[in-house]
């Protein structure tokens, strides 16, 4: 309805004009045309005169407005032109646009006149937009397990008509309202997304009104959720404090997955960077030390835009044990503690207390390693004191903590009685150290016996001094007029009570005579008794046992006789006797006082002379020694002198004969170096004395032959090699001296040979002579010292006498 009532007025107008003008026409007829261009595509329309005697100047160009359209050159897009040189186009005006926008649409009119009517070429413009793709996906993802969408969208002239193919050469036509495939405004839907889902999708859009048609490639990939496939942590999920950890979590998925971690519970989501104690890099997280604190469960959690999983991994943290409460104590005896020791550690320590003792050192103590309960109530007494070790232990490591309990008690005294013997010319101490915390003052009491020599006031008056000594120890000789027997009493007191001790002092005397002697053994040339130590006297025990003994007939003849003495303990035998032959012997105890009384004489007979004592072998293993040598002791020769050893040895074996043993005869020594015995073999050793009377019995031992590499090894070298190695570093050393004195001194050897002089030595006599007064001087160029030929020499020499004669000689 507008675009007539527009027509109706172009009409109306251009009727009135013809009143004004003239009437002139270029054609005579209306015509109508529709034309459809793409945008920014140009276009060109020509409006020409098919009548005679009319030019272009009769032509006007509308555009939609019903504005006149100029020629190029003017703000407007769309524009005329003449063709003035072309003949064939010269009477055209041609409307003109190079690159259409949709704004120009529309209707486009040619205007003439023709005897007052107007003529119309009227041109209908439409502009539109070409077929295109928006939102370009050239590579799309598809969730897998679910229905995802390809996307795909088109505009143009009108709205497209869309199909769809798989492969890129479109081989595949896929079609909507499948099982598998559904189309959509936007796209195409795949159904229950799998693997073989992915690949090149093409996406073809047409528009038939316009005969437009376009495609698109799309890559299509198959996106996974992330599956977890293990959380790892490096070294173990069992970790000792201060160690390094690291935990990884591998995870696949497509696209590649992002990580989160965090500490369950104590870090929300999103906060790991708030952890001062590890750090994330991508799907790893580091403990460079790891902390008590860090023991806990992580969750690792992996997404991409197909989804997100979740695992979890413990993190168990060993701590070493660490005692943090036991310290030293002091208590009072006869009161309850509570000895304890805490630690801490994971896993949490196994506490033992153990007590120790008084000291490392002490010797006293007998209750070392007893073991403690923990927090247990313990009454307190002076053997409890001391030290006391707890040991803290765990599967990580084992610590341990002294603690050392100070108990106060009053003095006691090891011993609470004494005996304490003395005599003329000994040393007596009388003792009074004590065991006291808080340390104790002292005092003493004397009461004298009958025995006693002294003035016991003025042995009080001493004792009473010490209490001004460090030492609380009491040291006097006894003399013959001073001798303080009796008893001595020293009494110990603190704030917590008092100790007392009883010192007796005796007068000691030697032993008693020995009353048991018995003789136990006998042989040719020994005898061995059996003595019991006199016990009833009153003095210091005995120390060792004197004997005196002599051949009978000479026992009453002299006073003189042998003697022997023996410490209490060791074998009391007489050796190196006469055989056949009856002896007296008696004996008398020894102590530090003297010796005592001699006792009863008793007599015995040695035996004949007879073969000697089996010898005593001296080996130390069940292995001969790697010198070879078989070593053993002399035994006693009962009466004759042993003159040699017989030994013979055998190998050891199931199968070994007779003809294998090997004898040796070996006189004056009581070892033997053995070169032939068979190497990881044993041997059994039999070995006999000799003397004239003749063999002892048999003295028998098995020993092994080491194998040889058990065996010492060989020197490298000979005694002969080292000795000539020896020789030639003393010979180098000598020269390298003889060079040093060379570059030094210009002497030694080297120096006499390099240096030698050509001339002959100098005669001894002009060396004496320096005033030359010996010189003939008759060559001489100096007239004052040449000599004439008969003239007199102040000096003349007898080289044949040595004798020098002239005027001023004593010649």
């Amino acid at each position: 309805m507008f675009f007539k009532i527009k027509e109706n007025f172009v009409s109306c107008f251009f009727l009135l004009a013809l009143v004004f003008n003239d009437c002139k026409s270029c054609f005579k007829e209306n015509t109508t045309s529709n034309s459809s261009i793409k945008t920014f595509d140009g276009f060109y329309e020509d409006c020409c005169c098919t009548e005679d005697g009319y030019t272009v100047d009769d032509l006007h160009w509308l555009d939609p407005n019903n504005n006149t359209i100029g020629p190029a050159g003017t703000a407007s897009n769309v524009y005329i032109e003449k063709h003035d040189g072309d003949i064939e186009q010269r009477n055209c005006l041609s409307l003109i646009t190079p690159s259409a926008s949709k704004t120009a649409s529309g209707t486009y009119r040619c205007v003439t006149q023709y005897k007052g009517v107007s003529y119309l070429q009227t041109h209908h413009i439409d502009i539109y937009d070409p077929l295109y793709f928006f939102n370009k996906l050239p590579s799309q993802y598809l969730v897998q397990n679910v229905d995802s969408k390809v996307y795909c969208k088109a505009r143009g002239a009108a709205p497209p008509i869309y199909r769809w193919y798989r492969d890129k050469d479109g081989q595949e036509e896929i079609f909507d309202d499948t099982v598998k495939y559904q189309f959509v405004a936007d796209g195409l839907i795949v159904k229950n997304v799998t693997n073989e889902d992915a690949g090149i999708y093409k996406c073809t859009a047409s528009i038939p009104s316009t005969g437009e048609e376009d495609e698109l490639d799309i890559e299509v990939q198959i996106m996974t959720p992330p599956v977890i496939q293990k959380l790892l942590a490096s070294p173990e999920d069992t970790v000792i404090e201060g160690e390094s950890l690291i935990i990884e979590c591998i995870a696949e998925g497509f696209p590649i997955p992002k990580y989160n971690w965090r500490k369950v519970p104590n870090n929300k989501l999103g906060d790991e960077n708030k952890n001062s104690t590890w750090q994330q890099t991508n799907s790893v997280i580091r403990f460079h030390s790891v902390k008590s604190e860090d023991a806990g469960v992580y969750q690792c959690n992996a997404n991409n835009y197909a989804g997100n999983t979740t695992e979890y991994i413990e993190i168990k943290v060993l701590v070493p044990p660490e005692i943090t409460s036991f310290q030293n104590k002091t208590a009072e005896e006869g009161t309850d503690i509570s000895i304890y020791c805490t630690a801490t550690g994971n896993p949490t320590p196994n506490v033992t207390i153990t007590y120790a003792g008084r000291g490392y050192d002490e010797e006293k103590n007998t209750t070392l390693d007893q073991y403690i309960d923990n927090y247990a109530l313990h009454k307190v007494d002076r053997t409890k004191g001391g030290i006391y070790i707890c040991n803290a232990t765990n599967t990580v490591d084992s610590v341990m903590e002294i603690m050392y309990l100070t108990v106060l008690h009053k003095p006691y005294f090891d011993a609470e009685e004494e005996y304490v013997w003395g005599w003329v010319g000994e040393t007596v101490e009388l003792n009074c150290e004590v065991e006291a915390n808080p340390p104790s003052n002292f005092t003493w009491k004397y009461e004298k016996n009958e025995e006693a020599i002294a003035d016991a006031a003025k042995v009080m008056e001493e004792l009473n001094s010490i209490k001004v000594k460090t030492s609380q120890k009491y040291t006097f000789n006894i003399t013959k007029d001073f001798a303080p027997y009796g008893d001595f009493e020293c009494i110990s007191f603190n704030y917590l009570g008092e100790g007392y001790k009883l010192i007796d002092l005796q007068k000691g005397t030697v032993p008693s005579v020995v009353v048991y002697a018995d003789l136990e053994n006998v042989t040719a040339t020994s005898a061995t008794f059996t003595i019991e130590p006199p016990l009833e006297y009153k003095g210091p025990e005995a120390l060792g046992i004197k004997a005196e003994y002599d051949i009978a007939e000479n026992f009453n003849v002299t006073d003189i006789h042998r003697n022997r003495t023996w410490a209490i303990g060791r074998p009391f035998k007489l050796d190196k006797l006469r055989p056949n032959s009856t002896y007296y012997v008696k004996f008398a105890a020894i102590n530090r006082v003297g010796t005592g009384p001699w006792g009863n004489r008793t007599e015995f007979k040695t035996l004949d002379k007879s073969a000697p004592e089996p010898p005593i072998w001296q080996v130390d293993s069940a292995e001969l020694p790697p010198s070879n040598v078989l070593k053993w002791k002399a035994p006693e020769d009962n009466g004759e002198p042993i003159d040699y050893y017989a030994l013979r040895y055998c190998p050891v074996a199931n199968d070994s004969e007779e003809s294998l043993c090997k004898e040796q005869r070996i006189e004056e020594a009581t070892e033997q170096e053995l070169s032939d015995l068979l190497s990881n073999t044993t041997y059994y050793f039999e070995l006999t004395a000799h003397n004239a009377v003749g063999n002892s019995s048999i003295a028998n031992i098995t020993l092994i032959i080491p194998a040889p590499d058990m065996l010492v090894a060989e020197p490298l070298l000979s005694m002969g090699a080292i000795i000539g190695i020896s020789i030639v570093l003393v010979f180098l050393c000598l020269i390298l001296l003889d060079l040093l004195f060379l570059i030094w001194r210009r002497q030694g050897v080297i120096a006499s040979c390099c240096y030698r002089k050509s001339k002959k030595k100098p005669n001894p006599l002009h060396t004496r002579d320096k005033k030359g007064l010996l010189k003939d001087n008759r060559e001489s160029t100096d007239e004052t010292l040449r000599r004439p030929n008969n003239g007199h020499r102040e000096y003349e020499y007898n080289k044949t006498t040595g004798i020098i004669t002239g005027k001023h000689s004593s010649v």
